[in-house]
């Protein structure tokens, strides 16, 4: 006996779901850009600041960087930290 079409459009969906959440996570990926580093550029539009906020916070040791070669980059797992301990 086989289900009715819509239940397994649904239980195909939800397998594809979680299995989706389930790479995202292994990979160190973020759910909102699909990426885990960002540019300072990047990572100043998501926090809502200039670009100079973000090497001065780097600067002063508030932020951390990912450096390679002459690019800095920005894990977004700490600027969603740095969030987290900014909220009063």
């Amino acid at each position: 006996m086989s289900a009715p079409p819509g239940v397994r459009d649904v239980f195909s969906e939800t397998i594809r779901a979680a299995v989706v959440d389930g790479v995202r996570e292994a990979m160190n990926v973020d759910e909102a850009t699909n990426r885990r580093l960002l540019s300072a550029e990047e990572a100043a539009t998501y926090l809502n600041l200039s670009r100079r906020e973000i090497y001065n916070m780097v600067a002063n040791k508030d932020l951390r960087a990912v450096k390679h070669g002459k690019r800095t980059m920005f894990d977004i797992r700490d600027l969603n930290e740095w969030i987290e301990a900014h909220k009063v």
